[in-house]
């Protein structure tokens, strides 16, 4: 089991930089660890791909030392447990509403004493039953973490409760889903959504955990005056759409219109 990137960033509260693949592609993952980032974001939540290609990309992130960090809205226990032994690092918590699931999830995801998590060490966690069981379980329990969704509006008054949860190492702002339902959809600027920003990071610095957020490479500055630490800076999907769009422009400047009839 190699250390984790994020787990040892987080220890040192120094910036966590990640990035995120819209698409899930083993080659697209494998590139994105290429280029230095602290953990791949991979969704479960909105996409849903066949088991086994779920593991390619867990092996694309753990054979390059980055640390996978899967998206998921767990049924139960399993749907956790074999993400973790097949080598994700991180499991991140969508559409939270309260902290009963959130420590749910904290005991699916560590063995005991911390947990309850079920223990079998021949999986690609355990470096296939090579690791003596009791560092196996330390390691595991020191070396996963949980990032918390803050993106429900029901969740707003619980945000320092969960912050104080044992086994929570960052809460993570959705904006898009947090504007959405506050009915300020993309207006991170208003008062009462900046509010929330805040109280995220307060209750972040009270108990010791990290504030984290998705923005653009230009925001990061910005995010990090406010607190943030735990940073998403880019998918794949926004490289292949920035990218596109400065060869439509730049054909249509030479007088080459790319006619895209289906597009918006």
């Amino acid at each position: 089991m190699f250390p984790s990137r994020v787990r040892q960033k987080l220890t040192a509260r120094e910036p966590v930089i990640c990035a995120k693949s819209s698409y899930l592609h083993p080659e697209i993952v494998e590139m994105l660890c290429t280029f230095g980032f602290d953990g791949i974001w991979l969704c479960l939540e909105h996409k849903r791909i066949d088991p086994s290609e779920v593991a390619s990309l867990i092996q694309a992130c753990r054979l390059r030392g980055v640390d996978a960090i899967m998206r998921v809205k767990p049924a139960n226990y399993t749907d956790v447990l074999w993400l973790l032994e097949t080598g994700a690092r991180g499991i991140m918590l969508p559409r939270v509403r309260d902290v009963a699931e959130v420590r749910e999830v904290v005991a699916m995801m560590k063995f005991p004493p911390v947990g309850r998590r079920g223990y079998d060490g021949v999986q690609p966690e355990a470096g296939f039953g090579r690791m003596a069981p009791a560092d196996y379980i330390a390691e595991a329990n020191r070396d996963t973490f949980l990032v918390v969704q803050i993106e429900e509006v029901d969740v707003v008054p619980q945000i320092d409760a969960i912050a104080a949860t044992p086994g929570v190492d960052v809460l993570f702002v959705g904006p898009s889903d947090l504007t959405l339902g506050m009915g300020r959809f993309g207006r991170t600027e208003d008062p009462e959504v900046q509010a929330i920003l805040r109280e995220v990071v307060a209750a972040c610095e009270r108990h010791g955990k990290t504030a984290g957020i998705p923005c653009a490479v230009e925001q990061v500055d910005a995010y990090r005056r406010m607190g943030f630490r735990f940073l998403n800076v880019i998918s794949d999907y926004r490289c292949l759409s920035v990218g596109l769009r400065k060869v439509q422009a730049d054909l249509a400047a030479q007088g080459l219109d790319l006619r895209a009839p289906f597009a918006p």
